[in-house]
């Protein structure tokens, strides 16, 4: 009887060892504060030196020797502090406030969780194009709902979450949740006109949304209340976790009265219906975040929330790697890589590798405050929109710039003839010089569409055009109007064509009011123009609101700032200010003044350099105000250690 309960003390004795070790040899996951510019390979402190050159080894290492013990000494007393500051933190606790286990990384079902919103995100993106200002609103509409049911249930996670089969349960329903927002996602349309097919689809769709909205707040609902039964025992945990699961319960009600507001038989209330889902997000965000406020056990302090949201970051990247990708596919369809467009992959490359980079190498655990830890959570939702409409922009610019390319010649084929350029030729070109306009013409026409030419697209060039080309080649109008109708009509269709080529259209519109198809013909391509300007605008806007955003989280998250490093965020803000102004190149009264520098520049492969060159700037500055702290830190160090010899 003796031996069984002995074994068991044996193999619980042996885990526990096993748990220690892991434990104490547990990757920490700080980012050093010093990047060195290059790194030796040679392991650190190796036992096993080579027996020749023993004295230039030393001496050519001798710095490295030293910044390496440098480094550890850090990084020790940075390991020091953090457990200083776990402790004060424990004694924060007030009496009565219970002492919560904290997970110091992220676990494996809540990176399982993320992957739904990639999912999510990247199937939205791929059957959304931003088109014009609705579209934009309907996008981000959508991702802000997705964003905000993402932080409520991390939220809980990085404070309570735990792994037992209630909060696997509870997991899996929040992957419906998330499931159910995809099977949402491609109808979801917050501008639609009234009595129409696409008024119903979407209005059905919201209903669907917003039951799927309650679902997700009833859950969290739920986990609330467990945890409010375990710690119901202390007394200052109570109203606080009342108020988590209230709020919570609250929103849920919220949303289940908007389903009303959807009803297709109703369709004025939409408006109000889609406006109250984000005033409940405003106020449930808010009133969580107070309430964790005003007592210890429920901060952010010591939580996995900095990388859950630094993962989220990288996420949100990676759909702008992804997007870009797609891109170079679509612009590498003929084979063809000009100077402009490799410039602009490359720019597009670096402007993702750069924002990376600002995001963290200033991201710190160090603890900042309540509040301000708070506020810095909350910034990143602005903060990630940015992001993603930098991404998208730059990716739809890049399309832009092949499609100039490939549209450029197709004009001076069609008009840059006798009869377009002088006003004294008012007879259309006849015998000879027409048939070798219209050769000239084709030809240019045939060698943009026919690189395209694929199993996909057995016949990429425009419809119809072959027979109007014959048409005119063989004299077939009637008048000097009908010659300029018909040219104008060719070189619509073929810009129409190449957009077509991308899969870019003009958005659906009623143009019955139009007087002819050259009118309908050129109102489609003025509104495939004002695409790209509407992208042109966002994508500049989002560049410098990403650099004031990642400015204003430095700000927050660092606690110790020095006139230098104020400095570098003064220019920071300079930078991205001048950014969001060059939008401003879009303005309705510049287009009327027929700028021809803003027009030069909007149509060149400078748009996506420009945000390169200014994030780099950046880069550089801010190495070289660390440079310039660590220098002090380092002479200070010397005089302290000298004076104390």
């Amino acid at each position: 009887m003796g031996i069984l309960p002995d074994a068991l003390k044996r193999v619980t004795a042996v885990q526990q060892v096993f748990i220690t070790e892991k434990d104490e040899t547990s990757f920490p996951h700080k980012k050093p504060k010093y990047t060195p510019l290059i790194k030796s390979p040679l392991k650190q402190n190796s036992r096993h030196q080579p027996d020749h050159g023993h004295r230039k080894i030393r001496s050519a290492s001798v710095d490295a020797v030293h910044e390496s013990e440098e480094t550890q000494q850090e990084e020790q007393e940075e390991e020091e502090e953090e457990e200083e500051e776990e402790e004060r933190e424990i004694e924060l606790l007030e009496e009565g406030e219970p002492e919560l286990h904290r997970a110091r990384e992220t676990s494996v079902v809540q990176l399982f969780y993320d992957l739904f919103f990639v999912a999510n995100l990247t199937t939205f993106t791929s059957v959304h194009e931003i088109n014009d200002t609705d579209s934009l609103r309907s996008y981000l509409g959508f991702f802000v709902i997705l964003w905000a049911t993402w932080f409520q249930v991390a939220k809980y996670d990085v404070r309570f979450g735990n792994d037992s089969a209630f909060e696997r349960l509870c997991k899996a329903l929040q992957f419906g949740v998330m499931v159910g927002f995809a099977v949402t996602g491609p109808n979801f349309n917050v501008t639609y006109e009234i009595n129409t097919s696409d008024a119903v689809r979407a209005l059905q769709t919201d209903q669907t949304l917003t039951l799927i909205l309650m679902a997700s707040r009833l859950i969290l609902a739920v986990q609330y209340l467990s945890v409010y039964w375990w710690l119901k025992e202390f007394p200052r945990a109570r109203t606080p976790l009342i108020v988590h699961a209230a709020t919570s319960l609250g929103a849920a009600l919220i949303f289940l009265g908007m389903y009303f507001s959807f009803s297709p038989s109703s369709p004025g209330n939409t408006g109000l219906g889609i406006i109250g889902w984000y005033v409940a997000f405003v106020f449930e965000a808010a009133i969580i975040l107070f309430a964790s406020g005003q007592v210890s056990f429920l901060s952010f302090i010591h939580t996995p929330m900095v990388e859950r949201l630094g993962l989220l970051t990288l996420i949100i990247l990676g759909e702008g790697v992804i997007g870009l990708c797609q891109s170079i596919q679509k612009v590498g369809a003929n084979l063809s890589f000009g100077a402009d467009i490799i410039g602009q992959i490359i720019s597009g490359v670096g402007i993702i590798y750069f924002v990376w980079m600002l995001y963290y190498d200033q991201t710190e655990r160090k603890r900042v405050g309540r509040l301000r830890q708070e506020l810095w959570t909350i910034l990143h939702f602005p903060f990630h929109i940015c992001i993603l409409l930098l991404v998208e922009g730059q990716a739809t610019l890049t399309v832009w710039l092949k499609i100039q390319d490939l549209a450029t010649p197709v004009y001076p084929a069609a008009f840059n003839i006798p009869f377009f350029l002088n006003s004294n030729i008012t007879v259309p070109p006849t015998g000879t010089a027409l048939t070798s306009y219209v050769r000239n013409l084709n030809s240019t026409l045939q060698g943009v569409f026919q690189n395209f030419q694929s199993s996909q697209n057995p016949d990429p060039f425009p419809e119809g055009l072959n027979d109007v080309l014959t048409d005119v080649a063989a004299g077939n109008y009637n008048a000097t109007d009908d010659f300029v109708y018909i040219i104008n009509y060719i070189y619509y269709q073929s810009y129409s064509g190449i957009c077509g080529l991308f899969n870019i259209e003009a958005p659906e519109k009623d143009r019955a009011g139009e007087e002819s198809s050259d009118d309908a013909g050129a109102q489609a391509v003025n509104d495939i123009v004002n695409i790209f300007f509407t992208v042109y605008t966002y994508f500049f806007v989002a560049a410098g609101l990403t650099l004031i955003a990642l400015t204003l989280l430095l700000r927050l998250g660092k606690r110790e700032k020095y006139r230098t490093e104020m400095l570098g965020m003064a220019v920071r803000y300079l930078i991205g200010i001048g950014l969001a102004l060059l939008a401003l190149m879009n303005l309705p009264s510049l287009e009327d003044n027929d700028n021809a520098v803003i027009y030069t520049y909007i149509n060149s492969p400078w748009m996506l350099p420009t945000v390169l060159l200014s994030y780099l700037s950046v880069i550089i500055v801010d190495n070289l105000v660390r440079n310039h702290i660590r220098k002090k830190y380092q002479n200070w160090k010397s005089n302290a250690l000298g004076m104390a010899v």
